[in-house]
């Protein structure tokens, strides 16, 4: 019941009638409040849910192969140019020396001769494979989404030239690099210890062994 007082006038009692049995409104502030912990609530619960990969290699050498933690994975790679010098006509009879320069560049992808790339973090493995006596290694990318595709060295950026391409990466927190076309005479041999994988994975790599001593 509406009980106004002599001065309230007939639209007031009909307002307080209307709003009568309705459940009491929800203050915008209270809402606002609920809806900020619930986001603070889902911020907190998502490094949880997702857990960074980690970058292993796998390393051969004579005595087998051994699982690492590898750091800044890069592709290296150079752009080569040329430039003419003048010399001594004695001993150039053209009076002009060709000096070629070979600029290194560093990528976190694959670079191929188009300029295009791959992205690292669109590639899930990189195998490396080489026989003893081969001068070029098979490169094979498989993807995030599992598609392969195989590159002779030689057809990555610059494999063929005088400066051909290499992965560079932190292991034991020394910097290696690992050749993928070997240069120079008949005599040259790959490194003792090979690169033949590269992953990306959750789980950490198996303990180190320690090898006998000789």
């Amino acid at each position: 019941m509406c009980l106004s007082p002599p001065w309230s006038t007939f639209s007031s009692c009909a307002s307080e009638r209307r709003s009568a049995g309705r459940p009491a409104r929800r203050a915008p502030g209270v809402a606002l409040a609920v809806a900020v912990l619930l986001i603070a609530r889902d911020a907190a619960a998502a490094p949880t849910a997702m857990t960074k990969p980690l970058l292993l290699v796998t390393l051969r050498d004579a005595q087998g192969e051994r699982d690492v933690e590898a750091h800044d994975l890069r592709f290296v790679y150079f752009k080569t140019t040329y430039r003419q010098t003048r010399a001594p006509r004695e001993e150039i009879p053209g009076g002009q020396r060709t000096e070629v320069i070979g600029d290194r560049e560093e990528c976190r992808c694959i670079r191929l001769p188009d300029w295009s790339k791959i992205k690292m973090k669109r590639i899930r493995a990189i195998e490396i494979t080489h026989g003893p006596s081969d001068r070029v290694a098979i490169v094979r990318v498989t993807r995030g989404d599992g598609h392969v595709n195989e590159y002779r060295a030689s057809a990555l950026y610059g494999g063929d030239g005088l400066y051909p391409p290499f992965f560079s990466a932190t292991i034991d927190g020394a910097h290696r690099e690992f050749p993928l076309i070997l240069v120079g005479n008949a005599g040259v041999e790959w490194p003792d210890e090979s690169l033949v994988r590269i992953f990306w994975t959750t789980k950490a790599p198996p303990p180190k062994t320690k090898r006998p001593a000789h």
